[in-house]
């Protein structure tokens, strides 16, 4: 009826969304479908197969095949004769802001780059996390040892008691190691019968069997005169030992064991120095008893080495008097040292007076503040210098004959300085914790493998690139994305809240990432998923924790497994930028040379995009240019995206029937043409953005009168990049605009 016109229009408008449709419709069985093409399933099986050999960029761009696939997949196939420019790209420093990839205006060299890995990871003996992990095992160590000290005292104090004969100490192999071990013998090589004829021993008789001994006589004379057992092994009094006799044994047994003053010795010590103070007569009872002479100094912050006549000297004077010692020597502090003390000038006080009972609690308090100070910077002093010598570690050996880092490593990992060889514990150091067969996995000791663990060291001793969650340059990538991720699309008071937002998002991330080493970790944090989720451009709400399970148990060399059946193909990316296998285990074999799991997944999939965009367009341009911005919507963070690339910038203009002369405006009224006609934030909604499409379609399909006009093709295909070289941008070229 006089509309054959529209017709024509309407025909071609449904023929190229009809083909856009089929496609799109299930878009991973049309990519299937392209993956299965001879020549296709050919090239892909060869990239899978030898990328991991190449360790050079000379490696890579001798290899036509490997090389060419990859400059396909990253839509840089009009350049692949460039390979002198290519070698400048890829041998960039991504982290230097002013290197070669990073200075060219094509933001898809950076990507290129970024898609390898041709710079080594950093070696590391030992990273930040595992040196904290070190540092963290050897304080709990020491809190740890004082509980069980505490436990044993407890035990000794009670048991001993109820000691009836010596046999009740010879058969009891905790309360015997605790003796000999309070008079630094090492229990491990005693006799029952030996330590039984040194208790029953009369230490008077020169000729009794303590007295006749010529290996650790004055140790074993010590024990037997601590206890009081007839020679039949009975008891002479009541009980084995007087409560004086008992005390100076447990106290020589913390001494012996105790790395650093425990809350339960600085206890014991209170508890000592209370009932003592209330028995002095005169200065010399405190100085001559070692125990309250360094009680008093640690409680009022005193000289460790001060003198007992300078002590004496100031507790002694007549503060009254401006020329006594303690007003005239000094510092200025010993009046108040003086203050603390009820002594007269010649030394004595009433028994009971020698402090008030608020003194008394000045004293104690001044103790439980001030009691781990000086271990509290020995300590401190062995952690920083254990920190600065894990950046210049060079060997195994290095570690193991340190001697301040070695008791320190024994003590983290409650091993015995002299329970394994340096030898033994070099091999558990050089072992690869991946491997079962390792010498630390077989030997099934959780303190060996831990310890092992907290290392990375290579078969020959020298330090290895770290085996983390993620490598370092993906870590990197994650976190830049994650970034872009968060900040798209706004400006202003907006943009720079989220960034902030997002950078403090980044760190945490950054510094956590590196401490995983399982899935199930992993799983523990939801923050860190939900971050490399985001930064994939997958929304975390959409993801359960049930469903994270199931992509890292997934197969990813498996077609039919759970994260290669999702209808996006990100999850599977997803889960190849983690370096754990289908146990939940970090493994080596995720890294494939130049690139990492992650990384040969992203490329080919990026290689079936790019084919089946290819040879859509060799039928229908319209429809390639679809499937283009299709892909690269999800990428696109502002209108600079669109107006810097061709064919984003075609399906833009034919969309909004813009002129193509509209490119040679200023940048910033360009800018402001594509944010007039687009909503930027509607790349994200599904509905908005097939709209969107159909429309560029009907436009396309109404300028070029049908669907499969070959001239229009050609015109797409030089818009796209896949054209012959002599059509695309020359390397001289780019570096020419990059100098500008």
């Amino acid at each position: 009826m006089g509309c054959a016109p529209a017709d024509d229009r309407s025909i071609a408008m449904v023929s190229t969304y009809a083909t856009y449709d089929m496609i799109t419709r299930d878009m991973k069985a049309s990519l299937k479908r392209v993956s299965q093409e001879p020549q296709v399933s050919r090239e892909a099986t060869y990239y899978k197969e030898n990328i991991g050999k190449v360790k050079t960029v000379e490696d890579f761009l001798d290899d036509d095949r490997l090389y060419n696939y990859a400059m396909t997949a990253n839509g840089l196939e009009d350049m692949i004769y460039a390979k002198a420019f290519m070698k400048k790209v890829l041998e960039s420093d991504l982290t230097d802001s002013n290197s070669y990839a990073n200075k060219l205006t094509d933001d898809r060299y950076r990507k290129f780059a970024a898609s390898f890995n041709f710079s080594k990871g950093t070696t590391d003996a030992q990273t930040d996390a595992q040196e904290d992990d070190v540092i963290g095992l050897y304080k709990q160590s020491l809190t740890t040892e004082g509980d069980t000290l505490k436990e044993d005292v407890e035990y000794y104090d009670s048991a001993i008691d109820k000691v009836t004969s010596v046999d009740d100490i010879v058969k009891n192999s905790r309360l015997s190691s605790m003796i000999l071990s309070a008079y630094g013998i090492d229990p491990t090589y005693y006799s029952a019968d030996h330590l039984k004829k040194v208790l029953t021993s009369d230490v008077n008789d020169t000729s009794s069997y303590v007295n006749t001994l010529t290996t650790d006589k004055s140790a074993y004379l010590s024990i037997a005169k601590a206890f009081s057992f007839n020679s039949d092994g009975t008891l002479v009094n009541s009980t084995a030992q007087t409560a004086d006799q008992k005390e100076e044994l447990e106290n020589l047994y913390l001494e012996e064991k105790s790395t650093v003053e425990s809350s339960f010795m600085a206890s014991r010590e209170t508890e000592y120095y209370t009932k003592k103070i209330a028995t002095v007569t005169s200065v010399s009872d405190i100085t001559g008893d070692s125990r309250m002479f360094d009680y008093v100094k640690k409680a009022l912050g005193l000289d460790t080495n001060m003198l007992k006549s300078t002590f004496e000297n100031i507790v002694t004077s007549d503060l009254s008097d401006t020329n006594s010692y303690a007003n005239t020597q000094g510092d200025g502090s010993y009046p108040k040292i003086a203050a603390m003390f009820n002594f007269s000038t010649d030394g004595t006080v009433t028994a009971g007076n020698a402090q008030s009972e608020t003194q008394l609690a000045q004293t104690t308090s001044g103790y439980s503040e001030n009691y781990d100070d000086k271990d509290q910077a020995t300590i401190d002093s062995l952690t920083s210098y254990y920190s600065t010598q894990m950046k210049s570690l060079k060997t195994v050996d290095d570690l193991l004959n340190n001697v301040r880092i070695y008791p320190m490593l024994m003590k983290a990992y409650g091993i015995g300085e002299d329970e394994f060889s340096k030898a033994t514990l070099k091999k558990v150091l050089t072992s690869d914790m991946t491997d079962p067969t390792s010498y630390a996995n077989k030997s099934k000791d959780k303190r060996l493998i831990s310890l092992a663990s907290a290392f990375n060291f290579k078969s020959d001793g020298t330090p290895d690139v770290p085996l983390l969650a993620q490598q370092e340059s993906t870590i990197t990538a994650v976190a830049k994305d994650y970034i872009v991720q968060k900040t798209k699309f706004l400006d202003g008071k907006d943009q720079t809240k989220a960034k902030t937002e997002a950078e403090a998002d980044a760190k945490y991330y950054q510094e956590n990432i590196v401490k995983i080493r399982s899935v199930d970790e992993l799983l523990k944090d939801r923050k860190l998923t939900d971050f490399v989720l985001t930064s994939y451009g997958l929304d975390p709400k959409d993801v359960s924790d049930d469903m994270l399970k199931k992509l890292f148990k997934s197969d990813l060399n498996d077609p039919k497994s759970f994260a290669n059946t999702q209808s996006d193909e990100r999850y599977a990316e997803f889960v190849a930028s983690f370096n754990f296998g289908t146990d939940g285990k970090l493994t080596h074999t995720t890294e494939q040379g130049i690139q990492n799991r992650g990384e040969v997944v992203q490329t080919q999939n990026l290689y079936l995009h790019q084919t089946l965009e290819t040879e859509q367009g060799d039928d229908n341009a319209g429809v390639r240019l679809a499937l283009y911005w299709e892909r690269k919507a999800p990428t696109i963070t502002s209108a600079y995206d669109i107006l810097g690339d061709q064919a984003l910038l075609e399906v833009f203009r034919t969309t909004f029937s813009l002129p193509t002369e509209m490119s040679s405006m200023d940048i910033e009224k360009q800018k402001a043409l594509v944010e007039k006609n687009l909503d930027l934030k509607d790349l994200t909604d599904p509905d908005k953005q097939k709209k969107f499409l159909q429309r560029f379609m009907a436009m396309y399909d109404l300028n070029n009168g049908t669907g499969t006009d070959t001239s229009a093709a050609s015109a797409a295909l030089t818009i796209l990049g896949g054209g012959s070289s002599s059509d695309g941008i020359s390397a001289s070229s780019l570096e020419a605009i990059n100098s500008l």
